[in-house]
């Protein structure tokens, strides 16, 4: 079949939801108690294998709905952002947290990414 065939229809969403569904699949039992505690003491890395692909799943979700770090003065007060996905909307805060790090901002966007995907409650 061909791509210019009326009957050829684009199947990449519906491959990108099965890769996704089995991706997370993968994820959700990695996350733990300690690997939580490992991403507190180092956001930044070194990480784990099992860290670091969590942190690769969650880096790959779509830009709309995407958590983002916004320093109001930098090394002193950062904010985190939500993330629109379209050109020329500015993000949304996210509430009015204020977190003194980036290391601490950082580690509260895993802990939301983390409660998105069910697993715990922030």
């Amino acid at each position: 079949m061909k791509p210019d065939d009326p009957d050829c229809h684009d199947r990449t969403p519906a491959c990108r939801a099965r890769f996704d569904a089995h991706m997370r699949d993968v994820v959700l039992p990695l996350v733990t108690d300690a690997l939580i505690a490992e991403h507190e003491q180092r956001p930044n890395g070194p990480h784990s294998d099992d860290l670091a692909r969590v942190l690769n799943y969650f880096r790959r979700a779509p830009a709309p709905g995407k958590y983002a770090l916004y320093a109001e003065r930098p090394f002193a007060a950062y904010r985190i952002l939500i993330l629109t996905g379209e050109r020329g909307m500015l993000p949304c805060s996210l509430d009015d947290m204020i977190y003194d790090s980036e290391e601490a901002a950082a580690h509260a966007v895993f802990l939301r990414r983390i409660a998105d995907l069910g697993i715990r409650e922030i």
